[in-house]
């Protein structure tokens, strides 16, 4: 048998229960979200990276041609053809940015705030910068062999924490879960959305710069 005690102050979604017997604490935290839903968030969030960035390169394309007394050297349409190393880093870069600036400034990208989805500490409090940034970092490891490696690390914990998860002390739950206080709005959203795209931009069209500088 045994007794619940209350809530933790800094923790309003952890609940511990003692034995009787003098065995160990039992906790249960935050219920995670599972693999196939942050899959299509995630997706979402490919597809709007590949927009952003196409339409990036068609702005950037118009400026050198008007640039250029409207007609574009040939060496640049090569180096547009050949982007290499220095495009697929900024494209990386660009989409790492994007991430890290939706989960800490509100919580969700564009992905997960369809499927009503939000990033929070494991305690159930706002997630903050310097996790944001290390669970985007390790999502690179996370998504090795298609995703198996993430996949795989969900099915170890109740909270469905890849591996980035798990160093950041962060969970992706449901907005439904989470007191209200912890959640930001919808507008916020909006504003927060607006500068991750615009940075994300940013990024691919300084990319380009270096390619044609170089």
């Amino acid at each position: 048998m045994s007794t619940p005690i209350s809530e933790f102050p800094d923790s309003p979604t952890t609940s511990t229960t003692f034995s009787f017997g003098g065995y160990a604490t039992q906790e249960v935290g935050l219920p995670g979200v599972s693999f196939w839903p942050r899959a299509g968030a995630r997706l979402i969030d490919y597809v709007l990276h590949y927009c952003v960035t196409y339409s990036a390169g068609f702005l950037f394309s118009i400026l050198v041609l008007a640039a250029s007394g409207g007609r574009m050297p040939a060496w640049v349409l090569a180096r547009f053809r050949h982007v290499g190393l220095t495009g697929f880093v900024s494209g990386l870069l660009g989409f790492l940015v994007y991430n890290v600036i939706c989960v800490s400034l509100h919580g969700s990208t564009l992905g997960k705030r369809a499927f009503s989805m939000v990033v929070v500490q494991e305690n159930g409090i706002r997630c903050r910068i310097g996790p944001a940034i290390i669970r985007e970092l390790a999502y690179f490891i996370d998504s090795l062999f298609f995703g198996l490696i993430g996949y795989l690390a969900m099915q170890k914990t109740y909270q469905e924490q890849r591996y980035g998860d798990q160093w950041a002390r962060t969970v992706v739950a449901k907005r439904a879960s989470i007191i209200p206080e912890q959640l930001r709005s919808d507008g916020r959203f909006l504003t927060t959305l607006m500068l991750a795209v615009m940075t994300d931009a940013a990024l691919a069209m300084i990319g380009l710069l270096i390619l044609i500088s170089t």
